[in-house]
Order: structure tokens, then sequence, then C-alpha cells
């Protein structure tokens, strides 16, 4: 049967489909799980939830276990280390990180992260505040299980990974620092951007004079054009996912529900998103394209101006005109006639004034100085990457080729010093 989960206001929402077969069922009572499967010729992925941080997060204490082995169970248990040691020195090339602990998945590379407090939550893992212990730089770190990412579908698993390095090209999108992997775990490794977001942002500055949004504006067209370049739909473009660096720029953010090779006449059926900021096309399920990113263009920038999100033309004062006439024409329900897919965007008169050289060089002032978030510190319980880690190996393992999906998923960006050239602590 089919089954839809919508999640809280404002939050994303996404279509599962769940299938019980006979067969399965006593492998489901054994795993105390539950089972998806997406799409057609999927393999079902037993989930078993464990989270011991959140746990601890919780407050709730954790006992310390002792087992005592017989001569048969040292003897399993020497094998199935040995076999683990086997994988582990085979997955080393794609590790993202020359050495690797005796007896554990964790490479020297995650090692040398401090992790403290967890950022924020979303569909999937938690995004938390990571530190180098050599350069002192900051990352915010998204940790995710893989189990999770194969739930959604195979072709889903390293989307994300593969259009945080393709957002190195453009100042407006939030660059991929690094991606690492264990057994069980990603870790996307992105920017850390500490003014909070844009939702924030609007929030406490109210209403945007037309300067000041015309700014906002060109920046997130430049943003978007460029993931559109490059064959990608965002999706789920709304102020929330949208940040606000330390100098004033803005920075579109989480690539979760990205979408990639949508080019020329390729369009899409999967509904994904945040339904206020959907687009017609895709809320009546129908194909869609890049348009659907332009919509929510909209809708933001009508935000912005009128602080709504529905529009209105009793809204729009006389110096307001252009500013909605652009919303009108991104709001057109006909996405074939609506503006950034029918027209040039940068065109149109809202932007007149508007030097795009200028903007994608970063050299245009931004009209308001951020006020960095005062709520990040160095958590008293650091996060622990490494339990989390033993918590996913209690679920069912993830087969080889499952497994095999994960292939070439780490990288670091050129500027990672490497543990030989890093300097002493």
């Amino acid at each position: 049967m089919e089954k839809e989960e919508i999640g809280r206001r404002g939050g994303k929402r996404r279509r599962d489909v769940v299938d019980s077969l006979e067969d399965e069922k006593t492998s489901m009572k054994k795993s105390q799980g539950r089972k998806r499967r997406i799409g057609s010729g999927q393999k079902i992925i037993w989930q078993k939830k464990i989270d011991l941080q959140d746990q601890e997060e919780e407050g709730h204490g954790e006992e310390e276990k002792i087992l005592i082995l017989d001569s048969s169970e040292e003897k399993n248990s020497a094998i199935k280390k040995e076999e683990e040691r086997k994988e582990d020195t085979r997955g080393k090339g794609d590790s993202g990180a020359g050495r690797s602990y005796p007896g554990s998945t964790i490479s020297d590379n995650i090692k040398r992260l401090t992790f403290h407090q967890v950022l924020g939550r979303g569909s999937f893992g938690k995004v938390v505040l990571a530190e180098d212990i050599y350069t002192r730089h900051q990352f915010a770190v998204k940790v995710i299980a893989k189990r999770d990412l194969l739930a959604e579908g195979e072709e889903r698993a390293t989307v994300e990974r593969r259009v945080l390095q393709l957002a190195s090209g453009s100042p407006f999108l939030l660059h991929g620092e690094f991606a690492f992997q264990t057994k069980g775990l990603v870790l996307l490794g992105m920017e850390y951007v500490n003014c909070g977001d844009f939702h924030q942002f609007l929030q406490r500055k109210g209403r945007l004079d037309i300067p000041s949004a015309r700014f906002y504006a060109a920046e997130l067209v430049c943003g978007i054009q460029h993931l559109h370049s490059k064959g990608i739909v965002h999706r789920d473009l709304k102020p929330s996912n949208i940040l606000v660096a330390a100098t004033g720029h803005i920075k579109i953010a989480d690539f979760g529900l990205a979408l990639e090779n949508i080019c020329g006449d390729r369009s899409a059926t999967e509904y994904a998103g945040t339904p206020d900021f959907m687009a017609p096309e895709m809320l009546a399920e129908e194909e869609y394209n890049a348009g659907v990113d332009w919509y929510a263009f909209g809708i933001i920038l009508n935000i912005m101006i009128t602080s709504k999100s529905k529009y209105h033309r009793g809204l729009f004062n006389a110096s307001s005109m252009e500013a909605k006439n652009i919303i009108k024409r991104l709001l057109r329900e006909d996405p074939a006639k609506r503006l950034g897919v029918n027209g040039n965007i940068r065109a149109h008169r809202f932007f007149q004034h508007i030097d795009w050289d200028s903007v994608q060089a970063l050299r245009m002032r931004p009209p308001h100085t951020p006020v960095p978030s005062n709520n990040i510190r160095r958590s008293s319980r650091p996060f622990d990457i490494i339990r989390m880690e033993a918590a996913e190996d209690n679920n069912m393992a993830i087969s080889a080729n499952h497994q095999a999906i994960f292939t070439g998923f780490s990288f670091v960006n050129a500027n990672w010093k490497t543990l030989d050239s890093a300097p002493a602590l």
C-alpha cells in the first residue's frame, strides 16, 4: 500500500512505498525494524533504529556490559575481527585517509576532527559542528547512516555529495570541503556559516526595502542558474535553506533533495520538497523541470518584500511595481510561461540597475551586516562519532553490493592538509 508521510508545516515531505511480504515476516520480527522499498526493482533494506548518541543527549544512561566468551565464541569473534580487518584494508583506497585504527572503520582523517554540538537535524541524519585539531578550522558536518540513504533508492544515495563538489563553482552555493565514510556512515563536511539562515534574518528584519531585496535576489539568481547549468534542480528552495555568511552574502544550502541530469526536455515526476514552496505542477504530481526552483524563488522574493508567502497584488505600493511584475511572472502556473524558464530573468527591469559581473565577483556591498549566532558553543558532551558508528554496527549489515555504491565517495578539497603535512600539536 502507499503511505504518505507529512512532517510539520514547513518541513520536508516525501513519499514512501511500504510493501509487506509474508516470507520476510520472521526476519522483520527478529530485527525489530521495518522495511521500505522505493521504486521498482530496488532491494529491501531492513532498518533498526538505534541511536546511542540521542539516548545520551536525552539523559538516558548506558550500562557497560561485559561478555565472557567460551572457546567457540572466541574463535568466531576472532574470525569476525579478521574479516573486518580485511574489509577495512580493501576499502582504504576510498576512505579519504591513509591509516585506519585497529578494530575500527574510523579513519585518521575523521579522528582528527573534534565533534561538538549538533547544529540541526533533518530528514537525513544530523549536522554537527566539527573542528580540525590541526588547523582549528570549523566545519558543518552532515552525518548520515548509509542505510537511510539507501532506503531512498540507490540512485539517490550519493547525489548530495556530487552536488556539494559542483557547488564550488559558485560563491552563492554552500561548498563541500570533504566527504568521508565508514562502514555504516557517510560524513559530508561543508563550510561552517555562523550567521544563521535567511529565515531567521527575515524574522529579525521584517519586510526588506526594494534595494535590499534586489541585492539578495540577484545573488540567488546567480546560485540557481549555476545549479541549473549543471543539470541540477534543488527542489527545496526556501529561506531556511539559504545561509547568511559573515561577509553578508548568502549561500544556498541543503542539497539533500536535489535532482540531477535535468537538462533540455528532460523532466521528473518524483514528489519532493516543502509544500508551501512547491510549484503547482509538483503539487499536482505532474512532470516538472527546473521551473519548480523559479516558482520557489518567486515565493522567497514575495516574502522579502511583503513578509507574506502568498502573492496578493494589494500588498505592493507604487514604488514596488517592478517587484510586483517579476513575482507575478515567477509564480505563473504554466511552467512553460514562467520567468526563468521563459525569458531572461537578468534582463527584467527589476534588475535594471544590477551589474551582474560585480554580483558574481562579490564586489557589491551587502545592505545589512549579519549577526553571528551566539548559541554556538563547544559542547561539554561532544558528539561521539565512534559511538554512532557502533550503533550502526548493531544493525543488519549492509551488503557488499550496496557498499559498492559508495565507491569513490570520499574526497578532500585542495586546502585539506594531510596528517604528514599538518603542524604538530
